[in-house]
C-alpha cells in the first residue's frame, strides 16, 4: 500500500524534473528501489537500451527519508524540453515484474534451513581429543617456531570452546577443537593453514547466524555443480552444516563442512568466495591436513566448471560462441555436462539444432539464435530448465510436456504458436513470458496451476506490471502517476 502520498508525490515530481533536467535526448528510466538499494536502466523512445542521460540519486534517498519507502518500482519518462511522467508503485519487487508465489518452494540443490542434523555434528560434550590436540600443539608450535615474531594469540578452553558449539547446534571436528584450544585467531594471515587465517570463534557464530540461501527462482543458472573430485562434496547450493571459519587475503573463504558426500571425509574443508565459479571448491580433507601440509590451500584438487580442452572429461559448462549454427550434438563426450549456453550478441547463430546426445546429464539450456526446434529437447529427461529466444518464425513447445523435469522455462524473447501449452507440462514451477504471451495465456484460463514463481520479460511499465501482478495472484498493488502537467 502506498503510504505517506503528499511526501511520495512532492519526491516524485523532484525526481521527475531531475530526470528531465538530465536528459539528453528523450527516453525512459526504470528504476528497482529495495532496501539493497538501487537498481537504474534508461532506454531510448524505441525502448532499446540507451545512455540517454541519468538523475540524480540522492531524490530516492530523499523518498526513503521522507515517506519510509523501502520498495518500489519508478518508471520515468520525459523529454529534453522539461517535461515528465513518472509512474511509481509500492509492493511490486521489480521491473520486469516477478512475482513469487510459493516462498517456501526450492529448486533442487537449495536446501532452505533446516535440514537434518548428521549424527557425527552431534554434540556429547565430551573434551577434545588429546592425541589429535597434543599433534596439533605440536605443528603450531613447530610453525611459530619458524617465525619467532608470530605469536599467537592465546586459545579457548573447553568450556567456551563447549559454548560456541551450543551456538552453533554443532560438535566441531576434533582437530578444529584443537586449533581454538591451541590459537585464539590467526590475525597475520601467517600461513598457518596456507592461504586461510582462522577467525575468532565468536566472529563464525555471526557469520553462521547471519548467513542467507540464495533461494531465488530467477536465477540465471540454478544448476548446483559436482565438486571436484566427484563424491566428496554433497551437490548443493548451501548448507547448514558448512562452518565458516577462516577467510584469504583474496575474500575467500574456507569452511567445514559436516556433511560430507559418501566419499568425503567429516570435517573436509571447502572452499567459497570471489574466485570459486559455480560449486564449492574441495580443499583438504581436514584442518590437520592443512596444518601438515599448508601448500594444499595453494593447489586446489581439480577444475571448476568451465574447463580447458584438456580437462573435457571433467566439463560441466559451455558456453558456445561466434557461430552461425549451434549443433548440440557436437557436445558428445563430455559426461558431466550440465549447463548449455549459446549466447553471441555480437555474432548470434542463425539456427541452433537442439538435438543433445543421449546420456548426458544436461539439467539447464539457454539458447538464442534465429530459428529452432524446441521437441528435440524432449529426448532429454534430465533438462530442468529452459530459456530459448531469438526465433522470428513461431515455433511449437508442446513437445515439452515431455520433460518430466522441466521446473523453469523462459520463451519470453521466442516466438512461440502454441503457449497454452505451458498448461501440460507436468513439473513447472517457475514460467517466464513476455506481456503478449501473458495476455494470450492468461485469457486462455489455463495456466499451470502449481507455479511458485512467474515473471514478466522485456521493458514493462508500471502500469502493465502492476495489472499482470495482481492476474497471476501476487498479491494487490497500487500505483500512482505524477506528470508536469500536474
Amino acid at each position: 500500500m502506498i503510504t505517506g502520498v503528499d511526501a511520495i508525490e512532492t519526491a516524485m515530481h523532484a525526481l521527475g524534473r531531475a530526470f528531465a533536467a538530465g536528459l539528453t535526448r528523450p527516453g525512459t528510466a526504470i528504476v528497482t528501489l529495495s532496501r539493497y538499494g538501487l537498481e537504474a536502466r534508461t532506454y531510448d523512445t524505441a525502448a532499446n537500451p540507451a545512455l540517454i542521460g541519468g538523475f540524480d540519486s540522492a531524490f530516492l534517498d530523499t523518498l526513503k527519508a521522507a515517506a519510509g519507502v523501502t520498495d518500489m518500482v519508478v518508471e520515468l519518462s520525459g523529454s529534453d524540453t522539461g517535461t515528465y511522467v513518472v509512474s511509481y508503485a509500492t509492493g511490486l519487487p521489480s521491473l520486469p515484474p516477478r512475482a513469487v508465489l510459493d516462498p517456501a518452494y526450492r529448486f533442487p540443490g537449495h536446501p532452505a534451513p533446516g535440514m537434518p542434523k548428521p549424527a557425527a555434528a552431534i554434540n556429547d560434550g565430551r573434551p577434545t581429543d588429546p592425541a589429535v590436540l597434543a599433534e596439533v600443539q605440536a605443528l603450531v608450535t613447530r610453525f611459530s617456531g619458524r617465525w619467532r615474531k608470530r605469536k599467537f594469540p592465546p586459545g579457548y578452553s573447553e568450556e567456551e570452546i563447549l559454548a560456541v558449539e551450543n551456538q552453533l547446534g554443532v560438535r566441531l571436528p576434533e582437530d578444529v577443537r584443537a586449533l581454538y584450544r591451541t590459537i585464539h585467531h590467526d590475525p597475520y594471515e601467517s600461513g598457518l593453514l596456507g592461504r586461510f587465517s582462522p577467525v575468532p570463534l565468536e566472529q563464525i557464530v555471526k557469520w553462521y547466524a547471519f548467513a542467507e540461501p540464495d533461494a531465488s527462482l530467477f536465477k540465471s543458472d540454478p544448476v548446483v555443480f559436482d565438486s571436484y573430485p566427484h563424491g566428496r562434496v554433497k551437490r548443493v547450493a548451501r548448507s547448514d552444516w558448512w562452518v565458516t571459519f577462516a577467510p584469504d587475503y583474496g575474500m575467500n573463504y574456507a569452511a567445514v563442512d559436516l556433511d560430507p558426500a559418501p566419499g568425503g571425509a567429516y570435517g573436509q574443508i571447502i572452499e567459497f568466495g570471489r574466485d570459486v565459479w559455480g560449486p564449492v571448491r574441495y580443499i583438504a580433507p581436514s584442518v590437520l591436513a592443512l596444518l601438515r601440509e599448508p601448500g594444499l590451500s595453494e593447489s586446489p584438487a581439480g577444475p571448476q566448471p568451465h574447463t580447458t580442452p584438456a580437462d573435457a572429461d571433467r566439463t560441466q559448462h559451455v558456453h558456445l560462441r561466434g557461430t552461425d549454427e549451434v549443433i548440440l550434438s557436437d557436445l558428445a563426450g563430455l559426461p558431466h555436462l550440465r549447463s548449455i549456453t549459446a549466447i553471441d550478441r555480437s555474432h548470434g547463430a542463425t539456427s541452433a539444432d537442439l538435438a543433445i546426445p543421449a546420456g548426458l546429464p544436461v539439467e539447464i539450456v539457454d539458447i538464442e539464435a534465429g530459428a529452432f526446434d524446441p521437441g528435440l529437447l524432449a529426448t532429454t529427461p534430465t533438462l530442468r530448465y529452459v530459456r530459448l529466444a531469438g526465433n522470428t518464425t513461431p515455433v511449437s513447445i508442446a513437445g515439452l510436456a515431455a520433460l518430466p523435469e522441466l521446473l523453469r522455462l523462459d520463451v519470453s524473447e521466442a516466438a512461440v504458436s502454441d503457449i497454452a501449452a505451458v498448461a501440460a507440462f507436468p513439473a513447472l514451477k517457475v514460467l517466464v513470458l513476455s506481456g503478449r504471451q501473458w495476455t494470450e495465456l492468461l485469457a486462455t484460463g489455463r495456466q499451470p496451476s502449481r507455479l511458485a514463481g512467474a515473471a514478466m520479460g522485456g521493458l514493462v511499465g508500471v502500469r502493465e506490471a502492476v495489472a499482470w501482478f495482481t492476474a497471476i495472484g501476487g498479491g494487490n498493488v497500487e500505483h500512482r502517476t505524477v506528470s508536469a502537467e500536474e
